[in-house]
């Protein structure tokens, strides 16, 4: 390799909850090791989840790193496509001539919610990464043009692609296992099986490949060597682990030649191939398996295309039971809970079925996990949309939920599955009667005698919490919210920060998560706004109960008359920022306030050439100020009319003003004024944004008027 290489960014936008974190971006790197081959390409890879920091900081560090030939963004899931449509904004702020190529599950199934006008990203690659990344960089290098669209180019044969290479993750090794929950790497991807709920058809097709079970044994003793296994979870991330017989008892026999012995290996497979010698096989190499059961129904397991004869297919799980209680096997069993479809009978079946699995024996090594059905582009559900409201009567609430910035997790499942069985009564029955089920596993359940132990019994404990009646209320009254809903509108706004870069940090989640919701709710309309409010960390200014109470939803309690307002929560914040129309350069007003908050986020969308001055005393005449001003908040309390003495300092032409203006003891109006004009041809405009009570503000303006002297 040599200095004069291309160089090549590729980057993942992160999660939004801290319990995803896997360790590896095993995608990432073996697309960063096949162009460092064929290419001698300089590769850096940075993964937001693992960065922390502030906008700032990555400016930084990616201007420090640059410049680029291309720059790789990873659109993994439909969760991420907005997260990532900000991100790749943020890059080309960076980068503005810097091509920008994104790929993953959901630019393979819907390249077209990545190419529009105005999008950050110039190419989607659909499919896997490799072959078109390369053909990419050769044409940049060529002096030419990629094409927006780049379709399947998928190796057959994956050992002829290099080896991983985890030297790319070297920023990241020496706090990796401070950063994951397991480790992650993929030794095959492809599945041969057309479940109609899944999106792995959408980047890989239904051709299963693999590396040679020799290849596989040496890729896991390779990543050995930059970490000590023991102290990870394994987590074999393929769509489909063996599903050649031969090969999978190869590699696990390879694995026990190998002396190859992680704290545990995780990996999900199927149960109707699995024969006693594979069971001991998996159990002597430390493997615990996730299996898609899916339903206890034969109905609805032929509806989900899981299997030509579902009777068998039951009967396999059964089988399993068995024989990983006799071999130490610990496994998980996941099924999904008003797929289209559904009926109140699927859903007693699937419930029976399930309680004479857990019921064999006295003990389990197997837990349950269930989860909803969720509606995933690339998927045959998602395609055919139409045609399973025609054949069941579904009702898809949410049919591009990832296009909405609250909620996905909640909106992806938001559906009635058939005309007999609607969300309501789906979400009761799955609570109510997967609740105690799942309860009686985990007072039953026995590891295999190891500190892994303790992992498996975390996620017994997680679905325990999960399944507990307080969720069941929280998605009811979510559902009873969505109905009364408008359309979002937030959706809309070219929000260019980077979200999600403090993971780990529940009061930055919060702010993001308040932050979230108004952009969904429409409130929030500019970018400039929507950065203010992530950028500013409200704990300076704050209480820790301050602060929560800024960040929720609720209206402000009512203070003492006089006193001014402390917390304005963050929807009326936003409310008053959108309305004042703040640019780079302009002068602005905040009138005595309680606290340096707002000031902050005026001085934040401002910026240098600007100004923000706060005032103190009273704030109906604010003195020692020289205008005029742009814009001018007045937020510590209420005020009968528009103040004159404030309406001064007002730019005569369109100066704005955002203030609370009614009676003293009823709600009040939240308005926006305009100034136009001067002297005798003052003209200004009012119109209302909220409604909201506010304490009376104390001034000569105000209703708590001083005494006269």
């Amino acid at each position: 390799m040599t200095s004069s290489g291309p160089k090549i960014l590729l980057i993942s936008p992160g999660v939004l909850r801290p319990m995803d974190l896997d360790f590896g971006l095993p995608h990432l790197v073996s697309i960063g090791g096949y162009l460092r081959q064929h290419l001698r390409a300089r590769v850096e890879i940075i993964d937001l989840c693992y960065e922390g920091g502030d906008p700032e900081h990555l400016s930084r560090l990616l201007t420090s790193l640059g410049p680029f030939t291309v720059i790789g963004l990873s659109c993994y899931s439909s969760f991420d496509y907005l997260r990532c449509l900000a991100v790749g904004r943020f890059l080309k702020r960076l980068f503005p001539d810097t091509p920008l190529v994104a790929g993953g599950y959901h630019a393979s199934a819907l390249p077209e919610d990545l190419l529009f006008d105005g999008s950050p990203i110039d190419t989607v690659v659909r499919g896997e990464g490799e072959r078109p990344f390369r053909q990419i960089v050769e044409t940049l290098l060529g002096g030419g043009r990629p094409a927006p669209l780049y379709d399947r180019d998928l190796p057959e044969h994956l050992d002829e692609l290099p080896p991983y290479d985890w030297a790319l993750l070297n920023r990241y090794w020496p706090r990796a296992l401070e950063l994951g929950r397991k480790l992650q790497v993929y030794l095959s991807r492809g599945c041969p099986y057309h479940c109609t709920f899944c999106m792995e058809r959408a980047k890989s097709g239904y051709a299963w490949r693999a590396y040679s079970p020799e290849r596989a044994v040496d890729e896991l003793k390779r990543l050995g060597r930059f970490t000590d296994l023991s102290q990870w979870v394994v987590n074999l991330a393929d769509p489909l682990f063996g599903w050649q017989r031969a090969w999978r008892r190869e590699v696990l026999e390879g694995i026990l030649s190998a002396g190859i012995a992680p704290r545990q290996f995780w990996t999900l497979t199927r149960a109707d191939d699995l024969q006693e010698e594979d069971v001991s096989l998996l159990a002597r190499s430390r493997f615990s398996i996730g299996i898609g059961l899916e339903s206890g129904s034969p109905k609805m397991l032929g509806i989900m295309q899981k299997g030509n004869t579902p009777e068998r297919y039951l009967a396999a799980i059964e089988r399993l039971m068995d024989l990983s209680r006799a071999h130490g096997l610990n496994w998980a069993a996941n099924i999904i809970v008003g797929h289209p479809g559904e009926t109140p009978e699927t859903l007693r079946e699937t419930h029976a079925f399930l309680q004479r699995l857990y019921s064999r024996a006295p003990e389990t090594g197997g837990w349950l996990s269930v989860d909803p059905f969720r509606l995933y582009p690339g998927a045959q559900v998602h395609e055919q949309m139409t045609d399973w409201t025609r054949r069941f009567g579904t009702q898809f609430h949410h049919p591009e939920w990832w296009k909405s910035w609250y909620d996905g997790a909640f909106r992806a499942q938001h559906l009635e599955p058939s005309a007999e069985l609607s969300y309501a009564d789906r979400v009761r029955f799955m609570y109510d009667a997967y609740g105690p089920l799942v309860a009686d596993i985990a007072a039953r359940f026995r590891g295999q005698g190891r500190n892994v132990d303790r992992v498996f019994e975390r996620s017994v404990t997680e679905q325990v919490t999960l399944l507990s009646p307080a969720q069941r209320d929280i998605h009811l009254a979510r559902a009873a919210r969505a109905a009364n809903e408008k359309s979002p509108a937030g959706a809309q706004v070219s929000v260019s920060f980077p979200l999600g870069l403090n993971v780990r940090d529940p009061a930055s989640q919060q702010r993001e998560n308040a932050v979230r919701r108004l952009l969904e709710a429409g409130v929030l309309r500019s970018a400039a706004v929507v950065e203010a409010l992530l950028t500013i960390d409200p704990a300076p200014f704050f209480t820790p109960a301050e602060r929560d109470a800024l960040l929720s939803d609720a209206p402000p309690p009512v203070s003492a008359e006089g006193v001014p307002l402390r917390v304005l929560p963050v929807r009326w914040v936003a409310l008053a920022l959108e309305a004042l129309s703040l640019a780079p350069g302009d002068r602005a007003l905040d009138l005595a306030p309680a606290t340096g908050y707002f000031a902050a986020l005026l001085r934040h969308i401002v910026g240098a050439p600007g100004e923000v001055v706060s005032t103190t005393g009273d704030a109906t005449r604010p003195a020692g100020v020289r205008g005029p001003f742009d814009a001018v908040f007045l937020g510590v309390g209420a005020v009968p009319a528009w103040p004159r003495g404030v309406l001064r300092h007002m730019h005569p032409q369109g100066g704005r003003g955002v203030g609370f203006i009614g009676p003293r003891f009823r709600p009040q109006d939240m308005v926006c004024v305009v100034r136009h004009g001067e002297g005798e041809a003052t003209r200004v405009d009012e119109r209302v944004l909220a409604r909201l009570r506010l304490p009376a503000v104390a001034g000569v303006e105000g209703w708590l008027r001083p005494a006269a002297r």
